[in-house]
């Protein structure tokens, strides 16, 4: 839907379309509250809720003929009941695109767009709005630019749970494939990845996870690591008292090491203190961290 059109219609004024700020609410915000009842790990208080699940953006297609790479950028955003601003799921300025691979098979891992976001858990107990604007970067000016999507969406809170669906977004110069699942009894996971040791020239490192037993997967990084470092904190709506299953997968830069690596976390509400595990993984150390949280 267009957001011209949408500029007459009941959510358009619900969401605030017109404001563009970035959502202010962040993860984590109740992972250690003080007033639970009766206490902390028997709370009555906040309760595991409704919450969506984006599992991957996907370029399906480009119509418009691109030489080289294709440059993307632009945003894919929600907005949810708990906070109508947007909750950025990619962001990309035009003198910062993502670049990726001119293959743009469906099915292919080089047609995955990266999804830094959301910076906090998605609501639907009600409602919500996928809002996108993206293009291709193509000469000079944004005028030599294609428009890839631009418009917006709504997603019910009354579709089949805990199941996966694709819906295909059709622009003027091609299309990209949303997959995400509403989830029911969820809580938002926030996962911190220290890695500690580097030797040698650095390694290829790709991260994935698979959520409340759904075969699915969402990849959460993918790319070279060079020295020590924390990488972004990544945020995970899961099933509570379902596992959230962690994969790791390094490569050396000359393709003489492939080492895989997991470790899995069981979900609650919320608590003190991280939930932590150690992988140790050729040469690499790496400490995962992870923190429960209800959204309200």
């Amino acid at each position: 839907m267009d957001r011209s059109t949408a500029a007459t219609i009941f959510w358009h004024r619900f969401y605030k379309v017109a404001d563009t700020r970035e959502t202010l609410k962040e993860a984590m915000m109740l992972s250690n509250p003080t007033n639970c009842r009766p206490h902390m790990w028997a709370c009555n208080i906040h309760e595991e809720q409704f919450m969506m699940q984006i599992f991957s953006l996907k370029l399906s297609n480009i119509t418009a003929t691109v030489d080289g790479p294709v440059h993307l950028y632009g945003y894919f955003a929600v907005r949810d009941h708990l906070d109508p601003l947007r909750n950025y799921i990619f962001n990309r300025t035009r003198d910062d695109p993502f670049i990726m691979g001119q293959d743009n098979g469906v099915d292919s891992d080089n047609s995955l767009i990266p999804m830094p976001g959301p910076k906090r858990g998605i609501g639907n107990q009600a409602r919500v709005l996928i809002e996108f604007d993206m293009k291709i970067k193509n000469g000079e000016t944004r005028d030599d630019d294609f428009q890839l999507i631009d418009g917006a969406i709504i997603c019910s809170e009354f579709v089949l749970p805990n199941r996966v669906f694709t819906q295909r977004i059709e622009g003027d110069c091609g299309a990209v494939d949303i997959s995400l699942a509403l989830l029911h009894s969820t809580v938002e996971a926030t996962v911190q990845v220290s890695i500690s040791q580097v030797h040698g020239n650095g390694f290829s490192l790709s991260l994935y996870s698979y959520t409340s037993r759904i075969p699915e997967k969402i990849q959460l990084f993918d790319g070279f690591i060079s020295k020590p470092c924390d990488l972004n904190r990544f945020v995970v709506a899961v099933v509570v008292n379902t596992p959230l299953i962690l994969i790791f997968k390094i490569d050396k830069r000359d393709g003489s090491d492939h080492v895989p690596g997991c470790c899995a976390f069981k979900a609650r509400t919320h608590g003190y203190e991280y939930d932590m595990q150690e992988l140790k993984l050729g040469c690499t150390n790496i400490l995962v961290k992870l923190s429960w949280s209800t959204l309200e």
